[in-house]
């Protein structure tokens, strides 16, 4: 008996799309029309929503607030991604009901959705999707938690994952050179940490694949350099995660890309950059990738390299481009046990 064909599976970085797209924007934008068919070739996509979709809702006080109407979701299915996660911190922006907006938009697209809910039991439930046979659980949390943006018992709000931290302070160097930054110590909050790696156990019981999308770490224009690029705590929750059963790891939230780690045969994406994010900021960098994951023992991972433009859309990057975004992530990537090799004409990652 022929074993069905492994589904290919796509994750994409963090999606911000401001207004519907219009009827002609991929005939007037040929580039993202061959991004939306690199997506289109997969058979699941998983993409992290950045904005709530909702003309309701008051403007929670912030540092940003980031807000699209429901007819977005539309394009953002026409884009070819099925299923989002949406524990981040722009979710709860404009505070319960647009988050309420966001989950109903979701559901009349068809596109499943996980990390945001009722209530914490909610907002922790995975979303499952099955694909080409293969039972898919999709779970979602974030570390960047604004102020009453974390569901509880009878509260709703994103799916949390606290971290604590503390500043390590030299007060003989501050003396010696007065404004040192001091570095900056994070640890994950035990019992959220367990919750989570719990939900994880339980849909490893059931799932074929278990993938966990996570918004953490910090973007580049906030980061002391020679305090890495990583924040401290995110090593050890990833590693936790993986160990509790997930076989993926889809890392959010820097706006750039960060390094892939090769952690007990899984994949560790500690950040895939944006994947389009219209009207960016200055501080965003453009070099983003979509991952093709095939599941099994072990996984096979391929990445198409993407640049976005200055409107925040993607394009999918080919000859010295392309070259530019692997040589990067390469470069960061080589001391967590990953290696990214050029194979067929495209790009493969797997253990150092």
């Amino acid at each position: 008996m022929t074993s069905p064909a492994l589904p290919t599976i796509g994750l994409a970085g963090d999606l911000m799309l401001r207004r519907p797209l219009a009827d002609d924007a991929f005939a007037r934008r040929p580039r993202l029309a061959a991004a939306r068919d690199a997506i289109r070739a997969c058979d699941l996509v998983i993409a992290n929503l950045e904005m709530p979709l909702s003309r309701r809702g008051y403007r929670v006080p912030k540092h940003s607030n980031l807000r699209s109407a429901p007819e977005v979701i539309w394009s953002v299915r026409e884009l070819g991604v099925h299923a989002v996660t949406l524990a981040n911190n722009h979710m709860m922006d404009y505070g319960p009901e647009a988050m309420f907006d966001t989950l109903a938009a979701c559901d009349e697209a068809g596109i499943a959705r996980c990390g945001a809910g009722a209530d914490l039991d909610a907002a922790l439930a995975p979303a499952w999707l099955t694909t080409q046979g293969t039972k898919v659980a999709l779970l979602s949390v974030a570390s960047t938690l604004p102020v009453e943006s974390d569901a509880g018992p009878g509260k709703p709000g994103i799916a949390p994952l606290r971290v604590r931290f503390s500043f390590e302070v030299d007060t003989n160097l501050l003396a010696e050179q007065p404004g040192t930054v001091p570095p900056v110590r994070s640890w994950p909050e035990p019992g959220d940490l367990e919750r989570v790696c719990d939900q994880v156990r339980r849909a490893r019981r059931e799932a074929d694949v278990v993938i966990v999308g996570i918004h953490w770490g910090v973007p580049p224009h906030w980061l002391s350099p020679y305090l890495g690029l990583l924040a401290e705590y995110q090593q050890p929750v990833a590693h936790a995660l993986i160990e509790a059963g997930a076989d993926v790891i889809a890392g959010h939230h820097s706006h750039c890309l960060h390094p892939i780690e090769w952690y007990r045969g899984k994949p560790i994406f500690y950040s895939l950059g944006n994947f389009l994010f219209e009207d960016p900021p200055a501080f965003m960098e453009p070099e983003s990738v979509l991952v093709r994951l095939k599941p099994g023992v072990p996984p096979v991972v391929e990445l198409v390299p993407l640049l976005l433009d200055e409107d925040g859309f993607p394009a999918v990057a080919s000859g010295p481009e392309a070259t530019r975004v692997v040589e990067k992530l390469r470069a960061m990537s080589a001391s967590y046990g990953c290696a990214i090799e050029e194979r067929g004409g495209g790009w493969a990652v797997c253990p150092a």
